[in-house]
């Protein structure tokens, strides 16, 4: 930490340094205009990493770029699929609409408002626990952060950031109609239109219907019972442009999963199956534009809603609804970027406010207490980001910090009189830095370093309640959020002549005061900092274009992208361990092929190495480790004419019988085809 606190104090003597009407040796000193990246290629700009646009080259963090392309020749329906076909993270998956994910080691999380990565839509928090209500009818491209952005974002974003880019479409107005049919007599209709209506008023519009009618068969042949669903889901943005420098977008969608089948643990066949229905919805209003030349405001506020209601349908009783839940977002965002020469510094300030309501039902359909306490969580953020670039953009550093101030409440909640609300509050400070230098224009060395934090859950620092089994949990008011240092470094390679770009990098991170529930009595319980956790590994990425490189009209590419953990283990109360639920090694590669005109296509396989869980289906609940897997899917793309395509799309080809989470297997071989009209 002493050298990370001196890397500070240079790089902020820097930032003085570049002040206007200073300029060093080999800078480029003209006069500030506004910032030329607004002209970029849309696939050549990220802007998770700073919160501004910039080049993707030009930055010192790992960040992966999931296009529009990329989307279309997977097999995924939801953000999860993406994410694991493309991006080497690791998933816990479930049939029945319930998956979350993790990167760099962290272990993967599905539910609740306290994760390890953090998920947002178009830079704001995405109003989502689960993964599976992200569809990808409306998104332009993903871009996923590896690594702490805590310094950018605050809570969650230790392991990393998955940052959903929406669709703006501008320009003449085009639309398409999308069918499609296919196993497990599923069947799907799509419809989006979007361009410009006036001169300054233009829109996007989405709407599809997603039925899985039948349950599906796993790799062993063997029907997998109650696993049918249906899916609903709408969006729409209208953007008006004020003028050449401003303008507003407003955005809203809605996602309902309807009669969504879950099947339980296989090791209980069908007598613990259950139902329940989904509803996200929410969206946002952003106003952005200069204020003169090099001053950019950006303004966002948003509000979503997610509710839940879970119906158990065990074998021998009545099926009734047993609990519901509804989780509430509401927040803003302003920024402010001050372009100077080549460089730029933002500051900004977030707002967020969480809430969570939760009902549990008996089976005659009375109210009883939920597990958890009603509750609030409210965070107000204050950040700082420089982006400086040197010697003809040569060497490039960013450094950022950001305070956060947390109130964690828990609420007075009806029908649980065992228990007696509170609150805590707690602030947290958490800076970054990072370096890229230019060897020559195609070889790169990149390093970054950063703290990050995870704020506890409202129930494990604020509260007093009985548990159904009589026992007494009581929250610990000093409970500190965990922490991690993160340091990482990396060279890369990029020659877009020869289409050919490659990464490799190494990643150490060291997380403190990892909470855990810990036994004060034999009757009472509480929460406390006592674990840790160390985490070591390499991530790689490679891409070759042979159609490029051999001057071919089509594209003939090879890509892999891959983690491998050397090392990934938590210490609790009880020793130490591996992290659950975390692969040691996995890989995505593939084959893609594209003549420009009429055919285009892609195979990729996505191998998962050990990974260790707990058996909880076994008397003793002993630590397993799961089977290695590769999953091969294919997908091909017909243009029949120029506004007619067809496509056929093959999942797990292999037919591989395999599961992400014990108990749960997923869905051998199947065929989904489409049919798309354009106008």
């Amino acid at each position: 930490m002493k050298s990370f606190s001196r890397t500070m104090i240079v790089c902020a003597a820097v930032t003085q340094l570049m002040a206007p009407g200073i300029g060093l040796a080999g800078q480029d000193t003209a006069p500030a205009q506004k910032p030329a990246k607004k002209a970029l290629k849309l696939e050549d700009v990220v802007v998770t990493a700073t919160r501004t646009p910039e080049e993707k080259k030009e930055l010192p963090q790992v960040v992966k770029v999931i296009t529009a392309k990329d989307i279309k020749e997977t097999v995924a329906t939801d953000l999860t699929d993406v994410l694991k076909e493309t991006a080497s993270v690791d998933v816990i998956q479930y049939p029945g609409a319930l998956s979350g994910i993790s990167i760099r080691g962290f272990r993967p999380e599905f539910s609740g408002t306290t994760k390890h990565t953090l998920l947002l839509i178009d830079g704001r928090p995405a109003g989502a626990t689960n993964l599976a209500t992200i569809p990808l009818d409306n998104i332009q491209r993903i871009e996923v952060l590896k690594g702490p952005a805590s310094a950018l974002y605050g809570s969650e974003a230790m392991g990393g950031v998955v940052n959903v880019i929406t669709k703006k479409s501008r320009g003449r107005i085009k639309s398409h109609l999308t069918l499609g049919y296919g196993s497990f007599s599923t069947w799907q209709v799509k419809a989006a239109s979007g361009g410009n209506l006036t001169k300054k008023l233009d829109f996007d519009l989405d709407a599809s219907v997603d039925n899985q009618n039948g349950d599906l068969r796993m790799g062993n042949g063997d029907k997998r019972d109650h696993t049918a669903f249906k899916k609903r889901y709408g969006s729409a943005r209208l953007g008006y442009a004020f003028n050449q420098d401003w303008r507003m977008d407003v955005r809203g969608d809605w996602f309902a999963g309807r009669d969504i089948e879950v099947p339980g643990d296989i090791f209980y066949g069908t007598t613990r199956q259950s139902r329940k229905d989904i509803n996200r919805y929410g969206g946002d209003a952003k106003i952005s534009g200069f204020a003169g030349e090099n001053n950019e405001i950006n303004l966002t506020f948003y509000q979503s809603r997610e509710d839940s209601e879970y119906h158990k349908e065990y074998s021998g009783i009545v099926p009734y609804k047993n609990y519901e839940s509804t989780t509430d977002w509401i927040g803003g965002q302003l920024q402010d970027t001050y372009y100077f020469s080549v460089h730029s510094l933002t500051f900004g300030i977030d707002y967020e406010r969480i809430k969570v309501k939760s009902q549990s039902y008996n089976a005659d359909s009375s109210r009883r207490a939920p597990y958890m306490p009603d509750n609030e969580h409210r965070t107000t953020g204050i950040f700082t980001q420089a982006m400086l670039k040197f010697f003809n953009n040569r060497l490039i550093a960013t450094m950022g910090a950001r305070y956060d101030a947390i109130t964690l409440e828990t609420k007075a909640t009806p029908y649980k009189t065992d228990f007696t609300p509170g609150s805590a509050d707690f602030s947290t400070f958490n800076p970054s830095g990072g370096l890229k230098f230019f060897l020559t224009p195609q070889w790169q060395l990149h390093t970054t370093i950063g703290t990050a934090f995870v704020t506890p859950k409202p129930e494990e620092v604020a509260g007093h309640w009985v548990n159904w089994w009589g026992g007494t949990t009581e929250g610990n008011p000093n409970l500190d959020p965990e922490k991690s240092l993160t340091w990482d470094g990396g060279i890369s390679f990029d020659k877009k002549e020869w289409g050919l770009s490659a990464d490799l990098t190494y990643f150490h991170t060291k997380v403190d005061d990892k909470i855990e529930k810990v036994a004060v009595t034999s009757t009472l319980s509480t929460f406390e900092n006592t674990q840790e956790a160390k985490i070591q590994g390499l991530e790689g990425q490679f891409s070759l274009d042979i159609g490029r490189l051999a001057a071919w009209h089509s594209s003939l590419r090879l890509f892999a992208n891959f983690t491998k953990l050397f090392k990934d283990e938590e210490t609790l109360s009880s020793g130490t361990r591996d992290i659950h639920n975390v692969a040691d090694f996995k890989i995505n590669y593939g084959l893609g092929y594209d003549d420009g005109h009429f055919f285009s296509g892609r195979v990729t396989a996505r191998y998962v190495g050990h990974m260790k869980d707990t058996d909880w289906v076994t008397a003793g609940y002993p630590e397993i480790e799961y089977p290695t897997h590769t999953v091969v899917d294919l997908v091909t793309n017909f243009k029949l004419t120029g506004n007619q395509t067809l496509s056929l799309k093959v999942g797990n080809l292999f037919d591989k019988y395999y599961y992400e989470k014990r108990g749960f297997p997923l869905a051998g071989r199947s065929f989904f085809g489409t049919y798309t009209f354009k106008f």
